[in-house]
Order: structure tokens, then C-alpha cells, then sequence
């Protein structure tokens, strides 16, 4: 049997093994510092913070579509659905994960079982769920219903 060990973001790697970053678009860019100025600000649990970190560097590292529109998501989230939750991490980090495959939710979010259920209820499976409680199961539906919507309009 396989056990997945939780993704370690301060496990160093050798740089030079690594490819460059692909460059993206200006608005990707400015959206990209953004992203990375949110995340070094806020207090979060787990090292949330260093995960996301890790998160963005394998994005933009391998594949900087991925990067552009999940710091845009992460952005717009925060932005204009802030008001229907006094904190707005959950939707910051629902939606910097949120084209996650399923290999990379078990790698990077092991140890954030809100921003892996929504994650995974992107991916059509419920089974994060049962690491929430009664409301947090209701928030992460709803955020993933709405992250569901937002990415139907693409």
C-alpha cells in the first residue's frame, strides 16, 4: 500500500536541476506579484503560506497558463466575493488551487483540508468533505460551486 507523505515546502532542491520560469503575459505578471504579496501578508495555519509558495514555483516553472489563471481567480475571488465572508483566505486559496490536478491536491494540499476539499470538488469528488465540519462543508460546496461557474465562462 502507498502512503502519500504530505508535500514538505521547505524540503531545499537543487536550483540548478530546475528549469527556468517561462516568462507570462504583463497582466500575468502584475497579477503573479499580486498573488505572491497576499500570500507573504497573511497568517495562515499549516504553512498554507509556503505550500502556495511552492504551488506558484511548480506553476511557473512547468506551466504558466496554469499560474496566469489561477492567480487571476485567486485575484477576482478575493476581490468580489470578499464581502460574503469575513475571511478571505478560503476564497484566495480555492482559488489559487483551483486547476489543480488530482496528483497535485495530493501533493500540496495533504495538510489543508479546506482548500483540498473545494479543490477536489472541482474534480468531481466529495471525499474531501469528510475532513469538515458542518459549516465548513457548506462553505467549501458553495466556493466550489462558484469557482465551478467562473471556470464554465472560460
Amino acid at each position: 500500500m502507498l502512503v502519500s507523505t504530505p508535500f514538505n515546502p521547505r524540503k531545499n532542491l537543487s536550483m540548478s536541476s530546475l528549469p527556468e520560469p517561462v516568462p507570462l503575459s504583463p497582466e500575468g505578471e502584475m497579477d503573479l506579484v499580486k498573488v505572491q504579496r497576499v500570500n507573504q501578508s497573511w497568517i495562515v495555519h499549516g504553512h498554507l503560506r509556503d505550500t502556495a509558495a511552492a504551488w506558484i514555483e511548480h506553476l511557473q516553472r512547468h506551466e504558466p497558463g496554469r499560474l496566469e489563471k489561477s492567480c487571476w481567480l485567486a485575484l477576482f475571488l478575493t476581490r468580489y466575493k470578499k464581502s460574503t465572508l469575513r475571511d478571505p483566505k478560503p476564497l484566495f486559496y480555492a482559488g489559487l488551487f483551483a486547476f489543480a490536478t488530482r496528483h497535485e491536491v495530493e501533493k500540496f494540499l495533504a495538510a489543508h483540508p479546506m482548500t483540498r476539499a473545494i479543490t477536489l470538488l472541482g474534480l468531481g469528488d466529495a471525499s474531501g468533505l469528510n475532513d469538515l465540519k458542518d459549516q465548513a462543508r457548506t462553505l467549501a460546496a458553495s466556493l466550489a460551486t462558484e469557482i465551478s461557474e467562473i471556470r464554465a465562462c472560460e
